[in-house]
């Protein structure tokens, strides 16, 4: 579908914003297409060495690689048909990320914007989140897994800061980055969005109400997700483990949620209990989340 097809799903009523959105559509079209403007980010296929896979989905595969002899991650799309949706979920991330300057979201460093080579070029770092809970290990202490999700907090107040708001949609241990220094960093803005599009997409165990339901949602849907993810952190235990996908969502529109375990501190688990309202808006702001994050960093 193309993006000015899909428009009249999002129900822009401002002509200006549809025009501005078919403007940058049909732009970076050009430029994948081989001609087009230059633009700062472009970046020529030749100039990366690409290694091993580490990720991927969707349209998209993630491999380690190199750029004029840096570490890189590298993000290829692959779509025989070069089709409107693969080109368009392209645009969408990299137009996202490109944006974006934050210590604790993943650096976007350039593109490459000619068919049949669409990639996206971005720092590299050594771990996700769900390496560290299940497979490197380490011992999470309570002060570092506080820390971390300070620092992700923060990452969320920029983003819903933003003018409009960019909803990351897929908040989970797989989209956020660790280095040896405990740094943590948002990536995977696959499903991110300052429109409405693709309501309902998602990671079932994460996704909140309103989402399954496919009702009007906003940024409080990453608030959510927060929540589960932190409880996830602390039981070191995916959520809803071993219910089958056909049943979490009737388990989460019942209210039902993953057990927190007792060994939880209560400043934690008030957070958690917030964070996964069913309302949304009963859920707080990732500023107040930080807040509360804070004074229990001098508890635990």
């Amino acid at each position: 579908m193309s993006l000015n097809a899909s428009l009249g799903g999002l129900k822009i009523k401002d002509p200006e914003e549809i025009e501005r959105l078919i403007k940058e559509n049909n732009d970076l079209k050009s430029q994948i297409a081989g001609g087009g403007a230059s633009s700062s980010y472009q970046i020529p296929y030749e100039d990366l060495e690409v290694q091993d896979q580490i990720g991927g989905g969707g349209f998209s595969l993630v491999y380690r690689g190199f750029w004029k002899g840096t570490p890189v991650a590298i993000k290829k799309w692959f779509d025989p048909n070069h089709s409107d949706q693969m080109v368009q979920e392209f645009r969408e991330e990299v137009m996202t990320l490109a944006d974006l300057r934050h210590p604790n979201v993943m650096q976007f460093l350039g593109a490459c914007m000619k068919l049949p080579h669409l990639a996206m070029v971005t720092e590299h770092m050594p771990f996700s989140l769900h390496h560290v809970l299940y497979q490197a290990g380490v011992d999470l202490d309570r002060k570092k897994l506080v820390g971390l999700a300070q620092d992700m907090a923060r990452a969320f107040i920029y983003l819903h800061s933003r003018k409009p708001a960019i909803v990351h949609r897929d908040i989970k241990p797989a989209n956020f980055l660790v280095d040896r220094a405990w740094k943590v960093k948002v990536c995977d803005f696959g499903l991110a969005s300052n429109s409405k599009a693709q309501a309902g997409a998602g990671t079932p165990q994460y996704m909140a109400p309103e989402l399954w339901e496919n009702k009007h949602y906003n940024e409080k849907v990453d608030v959510y997700a927060f929540g589960v993810m932190l409880n996830e952190m602390i039981a070191k235990e995916p959520p809803f483990n071993g219910v089958p996908l056909l049943e979490v969502r009737q388990a989460v529109l019942d209210g039902k949620r993953p057990d927190i375990p007792l060994s939880c501190p209560k400043v934690l688990s008030d957070v958690i209990k917030k964070c996964w309202d069913a309302s949304s808006e009963a859920r707080p702001s990732f500023v107040q989340i930080l807040d509360a994050l804070k004074t229990a960093a001098q508890s635990v």
